[in-house]
């Protein structure tokens, strides 16, 4: 699963009219010594990423890291290109008991590592161990509530290091024992956080020295992928390179590199110059006048071109209404429930989907995308229709200062809160817009941004106000998004001096909706195997889930976005499913020749 604290809108800076008989903008930035080069007959593949914090699959949440990690590890099993249903990767086979309970894997023989260890269960145990023992780890949970592997917890509920239920039966077998059955288990498996390191390449959990130190391993990672990590300079470039002994099926491409612009106009440019194969439109620089689809099929995966572009090409166009999520967080610490529920009120759904977002996201209510909620999108609008207790699909400056008043403020005295953000002029208009609106009702917001690096840092330190922010789901279950919701998911690591590793950090504890959510999430869990005794239950506790984050706006659902890519007709990428554009680039192929 992937948090992504900003994502498309562009920036202030105009996009350059004229360009030079190169397709060069000629008075935007001079990328031609930064572009990636190759030798002769080399196949780069050249893509744009944002900063990046750690390579590390259980420790990561980003989707900047996961575009590298998809690349570089191999998991049991996987969804290489983003489409429901797994293939094996470093396993051959699994058969699963009767009784749902037992998954026994074998292993492809004679894998190798990036550091030429030849890998076999011992791995597999040692890589699923640091999901839920490492304190770098940000997503035990996956392993030991979501998938729900058999475990022991100590007095204070804790997970107990060695007692989880991966066996390494023989050198090339590899047994997990669930606690209960759960009808996603394969899906959770193919999640990257599962992904297999050589045993003992670092030593953060016990039994283990390491081979390397962790901040090495972080920034330079070891997995079993198609690809072996090559370089990384923060805030510039990284790249991986194929290799040579990889199990599978070898990649087309030699090399893939990513330049690191965090900037989406300057990233826009840099695509407009040629430099890159495929990119993604700023929404200020997006037409929906320019996209014509050509064919949609049976996922919705809407197929065409788009353009011409502002270099004067037409690009082959990809788009899919994906399992993503957009919303407003609050660390609840910092921001008032009645400031929360303020902005809840001012919010209007439809016309940020409209406005700021020129009709490419869906307006939303729940943190579960409508295709997942109980009885589809149509049941989704009827729900939030008639429940959502903030006005659906309007603006009401009239009640958000009325509960302001209520809490006390006025304006010879009106509350204040930050609004952080990274650079991006979506987020700006959509924040912009929230300010002028709570100005009328008592209260004062600052709005900043700062690198994404940055930005991250204040969340999970716990000094992030507010902001707006997306997550992409890695398996289509709800559980996967309402993991965001889940309250020991959300405390910073500076929070009343307990320490953590939050996914988001709301600190969203101790209120008594906090507790329904809880409980809610625990019904769910208890009832994942989702058969037709277990479905009324599930689905009545994910709504009472979702109502419980109404009550106290932890956070603010507001749009589900599409996955959409656009790409240059001298590549050859494979199409993407529903859980969007990341995917493997083993398939990828270039036509050098047209290749800027």
């Amino acid at each position: 699963m992937t948090a992504v604290a900003g994502c498309s809108g562009g920036s202030d800076e105009e996009v350059p009219d004229e360009l030079d008989d190169g397709g060069n903008a000629t008075d935007g930035e001079d990328n031609d010594e930064s572009a990636e080069t190759t030798s002769d007959g080399e196949k780069t593949l050249r893509l744009l990423n944002a900063s990046i914090n750690t390579f590390d699959p259980p420790a990561n949440v980003l989707s900047s890291a996961n575009e590298v990690i998809f690349q570089v590890f191999d998991g049991l099993v996987g969804k290489p290109e983003g489409k429901s249903g797994v293939v094996n990767q470093l396993a051959t086979e699994y058969e699963i008991s009767d009784d749902g309970l037992t998954y026994t894997f074998t292993l492809t023989e004679d894998v190798v590592a990036h550091n030429g260890s030849s890998v076999g269960a011992a791995d597999v145990v040692y890589s699923w161990e640091r999901v839920a023992a490492s304190p770098d780890s940000s997503s035990a949970f996956l392993l030991l509530s979501d998938l729900g592997i058999e475990h022991e917890t100590n007095e204070e509920g804790e997970y107990v290091p060695g007692s989880m239920a991966v066996e390494a039966v023989d050198d090339r077998t590899v047994e997990v024992t669930l606690s209960s059955p759960y009808y996603a288990a394969l899906d959770i498996m193919s999640d990257a956080t599962f992904a297999v390191l050589p045993e003992g390449i670092v030593g953060d959990i016990e039994g283990y020295d390491g081979e390397m130190e962790y901040d090495e391993f972080t920034t330079s990672p070891v997995g079993t992928g198609p690809f072996e990590f090559d370089t990384w300079t923060s805030g510039e470039e990284m790249a991986v390179t194929a290799f040579d002994e990889y199990h599978g099926e070898a990649p087309m491409v030699d090399r893939v590199h990513w330049q690191v612009i965090e900037d989406t106009n300057a990233q826009y440019n840099y695509a407009m110059n040629r430099n890159v194969d495929a990119f993604s439109i700023p929404t200020a620089q997006y037409d929906p006048e320019l996209a014509t689809v050509n064919e949609t099929q049976d996922n919705g995966l809407q197929v065409g071109e788009y353009g011409p572009v502002q270099n004067g090409d037409m690009v082959d166009y990809l788009r899919i209404s994906g399992l993503s999520t957009q919303f407003m967080l609050f660390n609840n610490d910092q921001v008032i429930e009645p400031a929360r529920k303020a902005v809840a009120w001012v919010m209007d759904h439809e016309e940020i989907a409209n406005s700021a977002y020129k009709g490419r996201v869906e307006p939303g209510y729940h943190m579960t995308p409508a295709t997942l909620f109980p009885g589809g999108p149509e049941a989704a609008e009827e729900h939030a229709r008639e429940n959502y207790p903030y006005g659906y699909n309007e603006s009401n400056i009239e009640e958000a200062r009325l509960i302001m008043e209520e809490a006390g403020y006025s304006d010879d005295d009106p509350y204040e809160f930050e609004i952080l953000n990274v650079e991006d002029t979506t987020y700006e208009q959509i924040s912009n817009d929230l300010r002028d609106r709570l100005s009328a009702a008592h209260i004062e917001v600052s709005i900043s941004t700062a690198p994404f690096s940055t930005l991250l840092d204040r969340e999970f330190a716990g000094n992030r106000p507010a902001g707006l922010g997306e997550w992409g789901m890695s398996w289509a279950d709800p559980l996967n998004v309402l993991a965001l919701l889940y309250p020991p998911n959300t405390r910073s690591t500076d929070n009343e001096g307990v320490s953590g590793n939050p996914l988001v950090a709301l600190n969203w504890v101790d209120t008594e909706a906090s507790q329904t959510a809880r409980d809610s999430w625990n019904t769910m869990q208890e009832n994942s195997t989702r058969d037709d005794a277990a479905r009324e239950r599930w689905e009545e506790a994910l709504i009472q889930m979702e109502e419980a984050n109404w009550e106290d706006c932890a956070m603010i659902n507001y749009a589900y976005p599409a996955a959409e890519r656009f790409s240059y007709d001298w590549v050859d990428m494979p199409e993407f499913g529903e859980l969007g554009a990341l995917s493997r680039y083993t398939g990828v192929d270039i036509d050098t020749d047209a290749q800027p």
